[in-house]
């Protein structure tokens, strides 16, 4: 396969049928910065991301995934020739703030968005009487399913230079979840098998400081009369460490603040840690506490990269 020098996971589009009520929850409520609105999209990231955008929140019909963005670090002519070369469906893209980009589908189906440039706009780390909310970091991770696990894992090994952390067997002992890195951190892309609603969108995740802020995201949901949109958590990962919360938009898009993972200092020494069937609970919930069953079977569509319509389930 043709290598592309994939950098970094940059920044992920949802769709969203009400982006003013959108608004309220994202920017208002849960703190993330606002760069711009342009028209049908509204742009944010977190309080340390310097960059343009890391979530674009885009007025649609339905909600989902429209795309996954990654960063890479060659020309744009030379990941264009690539693309083509392995044969996978793709466009040019314009996007806001990016000087050139390629929408791609990965063998899987996932929309993935590469580029090599976006503007810069500052962060305000050190702007404290800016932060709101939770004062989201910045992202950290995206959770998706897919039909062919090892087809989809080995795509983003060879073609995009990811490697692995950990990975969860199944009651067959077959690989049901894995969990995969570039940059070093316990994961920036998260895939698990399944056959049914395929390809998927599971959630997207953002880094917060500290546990404080992980609990204040159900304090304000709770707050606010938001009971059901608070779908699981506060709690701690046993894979990947971290201490999470999970909540649902108005449109049913899940997200994640997390916090205290761990990072690979080494990656040529790591060796991917293991869990077994027998060790889900504490796998997924390392205090072994119930798991909803809308985590477990509930994902949401990904948009069409050519057509722009939601591929069918």
């Amino acid at each position: 396969m043709k290598n592309i020098q994939v950098h970094r996971l940059s920044h992920v589009c949802v769709r969203v049928t009400d982006l003013e009520k959108a608004r309220e929850l994202y920017v208002n409520l849960l703190g993330f910065v606002e760069t711009e609105r342009d028209g049908d999209a509204l742009f944010l990231r977190g309080i340390e991301e310097g960059q343009h955008h890391s979530l674009i929140l885009k007025r649609a019909t339905s909600p989902g995934l429209s795309y996954i963005g990654f960063r890479v670090m060659e020309d744009m002519n030379s990941v264009e020739k690539k693309v083509a070369e392995l044969g996978l469906r793709y466009k040019s893209f314009k996007e806001k703030g990016v000087e050139s980009a390629i929408l791609l589908e990965s063998p899987g189906g996932l929309p993935i968005l590469l580029y090599r440039d976006m503007e810069y706009v500052g962060d305000i780390r050190l702007k404290f009487h800016l932060h709101r909310g939770v004062s989201p970091v910045k992202l950290a991770h995206v959770n998706v399913m897919v039909k062919d696990l090892e087809r989809e894992t080995n795509f983003f090994k060879e073609t995009f230079g990811f490697y692995e952390t950990e990975y969860f067997l199944d009651k067959e002992g077959a690989r049901g979840v894995v969990w995969m890195t570039r940059r070093g951190n316990s994961h920036e892309i998260a895939m698990a098998r399944s056959n049914n609603r395929v390809p998927g969108f599971h959630h997207e995740t953002y880094y917060v400081h500290d546990l404080r802020d992980v609990i204040r995201t159900a304090d304000i949901l709770a707050s606010t009369g938001m009971w059901d949109n608070l779908e699981r958590g506060p709690g701690r990962h046993g894979a990947t460490e971290g201490y999470y919360v999970y909540l649902r938009d108005f449109d049913g898009n899940r997200l994640e603040f997390f916090t205290q993972d761990y990072e690979v200092l080494d990656p040529d020494k790591w060796r991917p840690v293991t869990w077994t069937y027998e060790q889900f609970k504490y796998r997924s919930d390392f205090w072994a506490r119930p798991i909803p069953q809308s985590w477990l079977n509930e994902w949401m569509p990904v948009e069409d990269i050519i057509t722009g319509e939601i591929k069918g389930w």
